[in-house]
């Protein structure tokens, strides 16, 4: 099996491991701690993604890559922060996969299309890579559990939202009317005070929980989410070019 072949199956792998993940994710939360089994599926996902795009390396580097300047090979990327100028001067993609700019100069800019410096929707891409680096997806024991609340009304197609710390104050004379109900004047109204309504009208108070990784504040689910979508994206375009 082929370097392509061998990324692509982790990447497949890595969608299954994820769907483990969010059900013991969401277990985790109802029982209010974090389960081991939670951090060993998330270690070994961030693993095997890493070790995707790794194999995606070599593929390049034996297609396309100088052999007589046979090194370790990895994928290459931006740290957070780095511009493209900076990324360019410092041949990190010469120094990861010898060659393949000067063999294949549009493989070697698609690569550059991957980087957090290319698009904001690849911002994910560095915050993976830095949490495989030094292994800080290991250490994720005192995650932070963070709740925000949010207050929905609905009626007749109409809605009013508002999260945290906003507030609707209203004076006896007032009122407001939407959809099939009125909500008469005299009250405030917050995510710790729902509305008094008149008539017909769906009221709930959701309550948003997430565990996020400690090094970097990033909620767990989205992240991993972003770096399985966007390593399958990368491996899927890259094997066949």
């Amino acid at each position: 099996m082929d370097n392509f072949e061998n990324a692509k199956q982790l990447t497949e792998y890595s969608e299954e491991t994820f769907q483990k993940i969010k059900n013991i994710y969401n277990a985790s939360l109802y029982e209010k701690t974090i389960k081991a089994a939670l951090l060993i599926e998330i270690k070994n996902l961030m693993e095997n993604l890493r070790s995707a795009l790794d194999y995606c390396s070599h593929g390049l580097f034996d297609k396309y890559g100088d052999t007589s300047k046979k090194q370790n090979i990895y994928f290459p990327y931006a740290w957070a922060g780095l511009s493209a100028t900076e990324f360019r001067s410092k041949r990190i993609i010469d120094n990861k996969i010898p060659g393949l700019i000067r063999n294949r100069p549009d493989i070697a800019s698609k690569i550059e299309s991957y980087q957090a410096f290319a698009n904001p929707s690849n911002e994910w891409f560095p915050k993976f890579m830095d949490l495989n680096n030094e292994n800080k997806h290991q250490h994720l024991t005192p995650q932070e559990r963070k709740e925000t609340r949010q207050l929905n009304i609905s009626s007749g197609g109409a809605s009013i939202s508002m999260g945290e710390g906003c507030s609707i104050q209203m004076g006896a004379g007032a009122m407001i009317q939407f959809g099939g109900a009125i909500i008469p004047g005299g009250q405030r109204i917050d995510v710790n005070n729902p509305a008094m309504i008149l008539g017909n009208a769906k009221q709930e108070v959701i309550t948003w929980v997430s565990f996020n990784f400690q090094s970097n504040g990033e909620p767990v689910l989205q992240l991993l989410e972003k770096a399985v979508n966007g390593v399958k994206k990368i491996v899927s375009e890259l094997s066949t070019m």
